[in-house]
């Protein structure tokens, strides 16, 4: 069967609305793309390619920190396109319907409104904002010096809708602050973790690295009960007895008790005094830091460089000593716990056969709370360690036996020491659902 020949006249007579057509959607498809990939590359892999020499990331950061002047241009450009296409399609429908139907303006738009609405979804939106999504980088160096020409010759527009947005700022300005908070740095940080651009142990350097201001020196200090001093009437023997049976590289002097701690005497000062025979170490005492419980350890950490210190003493409210911060300290709460060859590595946790476990009651609290997966309520008063969260709960000195329940755990307090828990028992209080699956 032979083509009809008015239909072939009609797509030579039109091929160039269909050609322009087509020139749109294909301009629709860039401008999306572009904006995708603007939104999405990587900028620091971009600075580094810039200052390295490639003149297109160069393009693309400068074209970046224009970003509102870019945005505009790239809406204004998609909108001019889009709508010479739907006009263009128009246009080109009531010109296939004349002389088909009766009513070829009316079938014309309609038909012309359903093509290009499915052909901008699809060639001018969904596909090329996937594909920038998936090559930013590639699509923005790639996409930058074409954008740029378009930016220029349309600078008069972008002016105009430039000051027009410019005014809309400034009529309803947010007082919301712009800057980054420390949580989206961290889900940040989570995640380049699961995308694999990061290592787990990089991942938790940085989190600790960017929660470090956020600590205080009385969430990191020697509880008082557990301080290891010496008397400053001590003699050279009961001071090395201690230094060997300890095996600390410095000791805290206290004159009257241990709320008049005097100076920090250092091993090595004292075993070169010792082994000269001296019967004194008074010339060896160092002055003490003392500081508040509140204070940040990334200004104690200052202070500690700045004094040539290695310990502080931390003081309560009325002068008494809370305990002591060591760099040591300090340093582990950033890079986790440093062991060297003289530490006693011990587990706060020992699982047990029934799925159970034995905890040492020193054990920070946060890390408890975690392990088990307890929520608590953010504003909460919540003690340090598992045995101050102990006390609280029971309000009175428990003894070995007693047990109480909290949330979905099961407690009971095994070891006592003379002031304190030592250590408890906690299992896992199952659910009805949790027992019938067994």
């Amino acid at each position: 069967m032979d083509p009809d020949p008015n239909t072939a006249n009609f797509f030579i007579d039109n091929i160039g609305l269909f050609i322009a057509m087509i020139i749109c959607l294909i301009c629709s498809g860039f401008f999306s793309a572009t904006e995708t990939a603007f939104t999405s590359f990587n900028k620091i892999r971009m600075k580094n390619s810039a200052q390295d020499g490639n003149k297109k990331a160069n393009l693309v950061i400068k074209l970046e920190e224009k970003y509102e002047k870019l945005l505009t241009g790239i809406l204004i450009g998609n909108n001019i396109v889009n709508i010479a296409l739907s006009s263009i399609a128009t246009l080109y429908f009531i010109e296939l319907f004349t002389g088909l139907v009766n009513n070829p303006d009316s079938i014309g738009s309609t038909v012309s409104t359903a093509v290009t609405t499915v052909a901008v979804l699809i060639f001018g939106e969904i596909s090329p904002k996937v594909i920038a999504r998936q090559n930013p980088d590639k699509v923005a160096m790639s996409f930058a010096p074409i954008i740029n020409a378009i930016m220029i010759i349309i600078t008069p527009l972008t002016f105009i809708f430039g000051a027009w947005s410019n005014l809309m700022v400034k009529l309803f300005h947010s007082k919301e602050q712009n800057t980054m908070t420390e949580e989206e740095l961290i889900t940040i940080v989570d995640e380049a973790e699961e995308g694999g651009a990061l290592e787990s142990e990089e991942g938790d350097l940085i989190r600790s690295a960017i929660e470090f201001s956020d600590v205080s020196a009385g969430d990191i200090l020697t509880p008082r009960v557990d301080i290891c001093a010496i008397s400053k009437d001590a003699s050279v023997e009961e001071i090395a007895k201690t230094f060997i049976e300890n095996s600390f590289s410095r000791l805290p002097v206290y004159g009257e008790d241990m709320d008049d701690i005097i100076g920090i005497l250092h091993e090595k000062d004292f075993f070169i005094a010792y082994h000269n025979n001296n019967k004194t170490v008074t010339k060896h005492i160092k002055k003490p830091v003392h500081v508040s419980e509140h204070i940040k350890i990334t200004d104690l950490l200052q202070t500690l460089k700045s004094k040539k210190c290695h310990m502080a003493i931390v003081v309560d409210e009325f002068g008494g000593t809370m305990g002591i911060v060591t760099m040591e300290d300090i340093i582990e709460e950033l890079i986790g716990d440093v062991f060297d060859e003289h530490d006693e590595v011990t587990n706060d946790y020992k699982e047990l056969p029934d799925g159970s476990f034995d905890v040492k009651c020193s054990a920070d609290l946060d890390d408890f709370l975690d392990r088990f997966e307890i929520s608590v309520d953010d504003d909460e008063d919540l003690p340090q360690t598992v045995n101050g969260f102990i006390m609280k709960e029971l309000e009175t000195f428990p003894q070995v036996g007693d047990s109480f329940e909290y949330q979905n755990l099961k407690i009971e307090i095994k070891k006592i020491g003379s002031k304190r828990v030592e250590e408890i028992h906690v299992s896992v209080i199952k659910n009805e659902e949790e027992k019938d699956e067994e």
